[in-house]
């Protein structure tokens, strides 16, 4: 393939840090291109001095999990470091990403980064700043495919769901075959449940509808963590509801949609860790959208680093309009979250101008659920497209027990949706 040299735009240039951010970002990338194996290739695209940082970043690759898997945990490891004897010491561990077989990663796991990294995203939050100690418990309810214990054919007693500070409330992998959901269960049966001083919703991206049944049952504040077993974590819903990067410990590049596409204020991410000594990740494509925050000032007063009003979805969520135009995960949610009486759905694009919905109802006539979901859908997709729609009783997450509330069977190249002006180096 031929290289594109045109400069590139940084996004990142534009925004407000603290004074030790720039360093930060530049003793990461001189690591990683002078110091780690995997970035061999990269060095003759570095602007190097007097280029600033984010200047030196935009010209750069990105990094791809099929790097990552290409190169292996060691050619991540900064030279002079041994992977075996990091292991053998019990200093770090090799731990594997769930999910399907394309997408798995092997990751150097070194807990302390990890640990201090979510120290400073509770920060972030006026309610887990003061409800986290480190030593705080923890009550997880999330799928055993990703953390726990599981148990398909029956329900574990207290002390086998528990381990240290954490109790773990699900054991089976597919939430359809629970008894009951939990939220729903409380609001249904009027049962009074134990609010925690913070609920925080991570490793998965819930919709706004599942989001509201748990505000429903319980009298606690709810915040989005976001981030990835490969980078740690990397932004923090705040309490008033914009997610705010972990200025910290990475280093986020937006990289806007051309307008048709939504653009300017939604894009793509690539993430650049800081003070890991195991683990050298620059401009790692995470795999998701996002959509910027307003133009003023958040009211929380935070005011460092990249704002976000939402994470929009993987890209692998991303839909089309027959017109060729990008939908997202969050635009098809928004859409659908004030349907009364819809519970859950997913959103298939079968072809290029055609849709099929399945959806879960309560408590209000499926025809009634039907047609207002076939309304929305068409003013959001247009009146050329062919939407079919389909009432279930319960709809399952996909391995490795995410939800995926929109997809393509065929999936869009989130790369030729770019502002050429930001788009990555292509080689």
């Amino acid at each position: 393939m031929g290289t594109d040299i045109r400069p590139k735009r940084s996004f990142a240039s534009s925004l407000r840090y603290d004074a030790g951010y720039a360093g930060r970002c530049a003793r990461s990338l001189d690591e990683a291109l002078g110091w780690t194996a995997a970035y061999e290739t990269w060095r003759g695209f570095d602007r190097g001095s007097p280029s600033d940082i984010f200047s030196r970043l935009a010209a750069l690759p990105t990094l791809t999990k099929a790097d990552l898997r290409a190169h292996g945990a060691q050619g991540f490891v900064p030279r002079g470091r041994s992977l075996a004897a990091g292991i053998e010491a019990g200093e770090i561990e090799l731990v594997e990403t769930s999910g399907s077989t394309g997408d798995r990663v092997t990751n150097v796991w070194y807990q302390p980064w990890w640990d201090a990294s979510e120290r400073s995203s509770w920060q972030l939050n006026a309610h887990s700043r003061a409800a986290a100690v480190g030593e705080h418990s923890e009550a997880i309810l999330t799928s055993p495919w990703c953390t726990g214990f599981p148990c398909e054919d029956d329900y574990l007693a207290m002390h086998e769901r528990t381990l240290g500070r954490f109790l773990y409330l699900s054991e089976r992998s597919d939430p359809s075959t629970w008894s009951a959901e939990l939220s729903r269960h409380i609001v249904k049966g009027r049962l009074r449940a134990h609010s925690p001083a913070i609920i925080i919703l991570t490793y998965e991206n819930p919709s706004i509808l599942h989001r509201r049944q748990i505000t429903r049952a319980f009298d606690a504040p709810v915040a989005s963590s976001y981030g990835a077993t490969e980078a740690g974590y990397v932004f923090m819903e705040c309490e008033a509801g914009s997610l705010h990067q972990v200025t910290e410990w990475c280093h986020v590049d937006f990289l806007p949609f051309a307008p048709k596409h939504g653009g300017p204020d939604v894009g793509r991410i690539l993430v650049t860790t800081f003070l890991n000594p195991w683990r050298s990740l620059v401009r790692f494509d995470i795999g998701d959208v996002v959509r910027l925050g307003g133009s003023g000032p958040c009211p929380c007063g935070r005011v460092e680093g990249l704002t976000l009003a939402s994470i929009e979805g993987r890209t692998v969520s991303l839909t089309l309009t027959p017109e060729g135009n990008a939908i997202t995960q969050g635009a098809v949610d928004r859409a659908l979250s004030d349907i009364r009486g819809m519970i859950e759905y997913q959103l298939v694009q079968t072809s290029p101008g055609s849709f099929h919905l399945r959806f879960v109802a309560e408590e209000v006539e499926p025809r009634l659920v039907e047609g207002a979901a076939r309304e929305v859908l068409e003013a959001l997709y247009g009146g050329r497209a062919a939407i079919t729609i389909e009432l279930v009783g319960a709809i399952a997450p996909d391995p490795p027990g995410k939800y995926k509330l929109t997809k393509a069977l065929e999936l869009v190249d989130s790369t030729v949706l770019l502002d050429e002006r930001f788009a990555p180096l292509s080689i």
